[in-house]
């Protein structure tokens, strides 16, 4: 069974919750259920439920190969296969974690050929959307 996690990006103070506590009160508040909410900062002034405040991403349940927790929104480094005139070649490739609804399923942008799952099993977590939008510039 994968573990269900979460991570927040607060988007009005730019910085990561990365703590289990921190992620279920974002998720909580973002439905509506207030409960830790106001202790973490994720409500309004009047204690609404303020989703605009920070942006969810959840855990794939696989980690790359340093076991670092692989996320939606992470920006990851990885080899692919090009064909070339004179057969198949590997080429190092920069990816983000993306969750798919057609294949219901997380995948990672900018492959070549490799299956996303291929990618996730070897690839390296080497920044995230939020922090650093640098690593994606001529990327994708």
């Amino acid at each position: 069974m994968r573990i269900i996690k979460y991570r927040a990006w607060r988007t009005d103070e730019k910085y990561m919750v990365t703590s289990d506590v921190g992620a279920l009160t974002a998720l909580r508040n973002c439905y509506g259920n207030k409960g830790l909410a106001e202790q973490a900062g994720f409500s309004n002034i009047d204690n609404q439920p303020n989703p605009d405040r920070f942006i969810l991403m959840q855990y794939t349940g696989r980690k790359d190969i340093n076991d670092k927790e692989i996320f939606e929104g992470d920006i990851v480094s990885f080899d692919d296969c090009t064909s070339t005139e004179s057969g198949y070649c590997e080429r190092g490739c920069i990816g983000v974690v993306e969750w798919c609804n057609e294949t219901v399923s997380f995948e990672v942008s900018n492959r070549l050929s490799a299956e996303s799952y291929e990618v996730l099993d070897e690839c390296v977590v080497i920044g995230n959307i939020y922090e650093n939008p640098e690593l994606l510039e001529g990327k994708e």
